[in-house]
């Protein structure tokens, strides 16, 4: 069986590599292309990753509400997401329409990391399509390294499976993503 599963990622890896020829006169070739290798990238992302429920449970749970005021830090070491912060509404939150302001939390500087979104009456939002944080396979929150890390194992993916799918059957890719790297479960509430 694992013949046959690295028979089919190594298939998909070279069709990712060459791309894939599309006829639409309308399009722009390089967008083809990297639509093409997103929908696949996405794929081989999707295959090799393990259960979520692994990183879940190394990270804390978020905060089912917190203060309208959105302060730049929670209890609990939770730190305001600089891509999605209330401060700078209504310039942000582009990877999270529909939330409010986000914020981070990792139990270490490396490893798994919890991101929390919340809407503007301070609840969070548990849907993806919604505006809805995830769990990230590295975080963002330590050093150049560190961020890299994070942007090979959760940003790219993210891009190939939700952005650079032009050709993909949507919204099916971007729910392998949000399957992999789902939001997780909040409890309790915080008033600051």
């Amino acid at each position: 069986m694992h013949t046959i599963t690295n028979i089919f990622l190594a298939l998909l890896l070279v069709l990712s590599v060459a791309g894939f020829e599309f006829e639409n006169i309308d399009e722009n070739p390089n967008e083809q292309l990297m639509a093409g290798r997103g929908y696949v990238d996405c794929l081989i992302w999707y295959a090799t990753q393990g259960d979520p429920n692994k990183l879940l449970a190394k990270t804390k749970k978020p905060y089912c509400q917190v203060p309208v005021t959105f302060p730049p830090t929670l209890p609990g070491d939770w730190s305001v997401d600089t891509s999605c912060d209330a401060a700078k509404q209504p310039n942000t939150c582009s990877l999270h329409a529909g939330a409010y302001c986000c914020y981070r939390n990792a139990l270490k500087s490396t490893g798994p990391g919890a991101q929390a979104c919340y809407d503007k009456s301070g609840q969070w939002i548990s849907d993806p399509w919604l505006g809805a944080g995830t769990v990230d396979k590295e975080t963002p929150l330590g050093n150049i390294i560190q961020q890299a890390k994070h942007g090979v194992a959760d940003v790219i993916p993210y891009y190939s499976c939700c952005v650079l799918t032009l050709f993909a059957p949507q919204p099916e890719t971007c729910n392998r993503y949000y399957e992999k790297r789902p939001p997780g479960q909040c409890e309790g509430s915080v008033m600051v």
